[in-house]
């Protein structure tokens, strides 16, 4: 395998926390070196299952040396039976490949592909029955023979596969939902079993005066050991896509995509990919550090030479997200519009895995982006990454439709000191009918329309200058007829008298300024036109 990235599946080691700092100021020659150095400073997360993992167990499996008949070969954690000459029997599945175990708020769920291998293990050892050699009826014990009768790989009780080995690769296909993967050992042996009986046995001096009879038997044993998973097959169910276009903008694509399964990534063009929440490391299975060899009269320790390795899956962030080399000239290939599924607690890690997972995150099932570089015509599928290496679909994407223009008019039916009342009406402008979905907001107020395409807002105070309106139509990744945001602005009419006010208003300054007009006119005929000037002076 690549001896690069060795150093990097081994999460749950003891990490000397040197940090990127340390690293940088330790020199290092290549990139063995610098990832032997950060394995062993930190746990590395990847954006992807990585393949290294199955890689490394096939190679691996084949390290694995069982013992002879007189010896078991066993890892420290496995689960050993015992019989009457079959002694420490067990079975242990070594791998699932490929397969994810992700953590989800206080438990893990092993993810398997709907197609894959199953790793095992199995070993045992023969012991002959202690004989009897006192008495008068003395037994002596021969194993003739003894074997692996059958090795068999089980889904939900169904048989699926059977070797007669101590390393086993099973092959299986077409799983789906929830699966209990067992693997099974029946080992057998024949035994002979001689009983000797005396006809005149002298028990005082433990011998027998008179003459044997034997008699002879034959024994079969059979002794089962097994292991098994709990798993959930990742399988991709009711996957669906689909791409709008929209009316006011050329240029601009909106995708929602379904995908079916837990997903790690979605790639939508060469450039731009979705990451999902998840990251994932790997680690080493708990038990398989040590190995035991187990005789009938000894039992010996050593550092495990087979170190079997899982991938696992943790969020480690609320969201997905998309990374880009985007600038502050050029767009993003893609913007999230709207993500949608079940808001759950994140997990609890062992302290030796120097992870870090969030609190809260969205186990996501579904997703809306939005494009305003990728040409509609240009994207009519997009590839769906799950959560197991290897697993990907990739989902057509339906016609959505197109997302209209759409018009909005404001008109101000009443304003004074206690408020503003706005009439909003919202039309299709091609064919002028209603739009009966979405809703207007004007400031902090936000009404729904009717079926009519109206809504009425009720503003507090009177507004004087000009009342902006914009219309939220229904999120294009809902389906059915789809439209784009419009506004509009109003000004409010000012406050004029109406006619009869102002016609009383004229009236009654006529007669206001007519006694005033004539005295002041008479003063000045009186004074000859020298005080305001009205007469021509002689």
């Amino acid at each position: 395998m690549n001896e690069t990235q060795f150093p990097l599946l081994w999460s749950e080691d003891l990490d000397r926390g040197l940090g990127s700092r340390g690293l940088l100021t330790n020199n290092t020659s290549s990139r063995k070196e610098f990832n032997t150095k950060l394995a062993g400073s930190t746990d590395v997360a990847f954006d992807e299952p990585p393949k290294d993992v199955e890689t490394w167990n096939h190679g691996d499996f084949q390290d694995f040396d069982p013992g002879d008949t007189e010896t078991s070969v066993h890892p420290e954690g496995a689960q050993l039976e015992n019989g009457l000459s079959i002694q420490d029997v067990y079975v242990s599945i070594f791998a699932i490949q490929p397969s994810t175990v992700v953590h989800s708020r206080n438990h893990s769920t092993q993810y398997i592909a709907p197609d894959g291998d199953v790793l095992a293990v199995t070993d045992y050892r023969i012991e002959s029955p202690d004989d009897d050699t006192n008495g008068s009826t003395r037994e002596q014990w021969t194993v003739l023979e003894s074997g692996i009768e059958r090795v068999e790989l089980r889904a939900n009780g169904r048989v699926i596969d059977s070797t007669t080995s101590h390393r086993s690769t099973f092959e299986y296909s077409g799983l789906s939902g929830t699966q209990n993967l067992s693997v099974a050992v029946e080992i057998s042996a024949k035994l002979r079993h001689d009983i000797g009986t005396c006809d005149e046995y002298d028990s005082t001096a433990d011998r027998c005066d008179g003459s044997w009879e034997t008699e002879t038997e034959y024994q079969d044993e059979r002794l089962r050991a097994a292991d098994s998973r709990h798993t959930v097959v990742n399988r991709f169910t009711d996957s669906v896509g689909r791409r709008v276009t929209f009316e006011n903008n050329e240029n601009r694509t909106g995708i929602a995509i379904h995908p079916g399964t837990t997903w790690s990534a979605i790639e939508v063009s060469d450039d731009a990919r979705l990451r999902g929440n998840w990251r994932f490391y790997s680690a080493g299975i708990d038990g398989w550090h040590t190995m035991v060899s187990r005789t009938e009269t000894d039992t010996t320790r050593r550092n495990s030479s087979v170190r079997p390795a899982q991938i696992h899956a943790l969020p480690t962030q609320k969201r997905p997200d998309m990374p880009s080399k985007a600038t502050d000239d050029a767009e993003p290939p893609l913007v999230i519009e709207e993500v949608w599924g079940l808001e759950q607690g994140g997990p609890s890690l062992p302290d030796v895995v120097g992870i870090e997972t969030v609190d809260r995150y969205v186990h996501l099932t579904s997703i809306a982006v939005r494009s305003d570089t990728l040409p509609a015509d240009s994207v009519d599928e997009v590839t769906v990454h799950g959560i197991v290496r290897g697993q990907s679909q990739t989902i057509p994407l339906e016609d959505g439709g197109t997302v209209h223009k759409s018009n909005l008019e404001l008109t101000i039916l009443e304003a004074d000191a206690s408020g503003t009342r706005v009439r909003a009406t919202v039309t299709d402008p091609a064919t002028g009918d209603p739009i009966p979905t979405g809703r207007v907001k004007i400031g902090n107020q936000s009404v729904p329309v009717n079926a009519s395409g109206v809504a009425v807002l009720e503003l507090d105070g009177q507004y004087t200058s000009l009342v902006d309106g914009t219309y939220v139509p229904k999120e294009w990744w809902h389906g059915g007829r789809l439209y784009s945001a419009s506004e509009d602005r109003v000004a409010p009419s000012p406050d004029y008298p109406d006619f009869q006010r102002l016609v009383q208003l004229v009236i009654v300054t006529i007669f206001l300024f007519i006694p005033v007009s004539l005295a002041v006119y008479g003063f000045d005929y009186l004074t000859g036109g020298a005080l305001l000037g009205l007469r021509d002076k002689p």
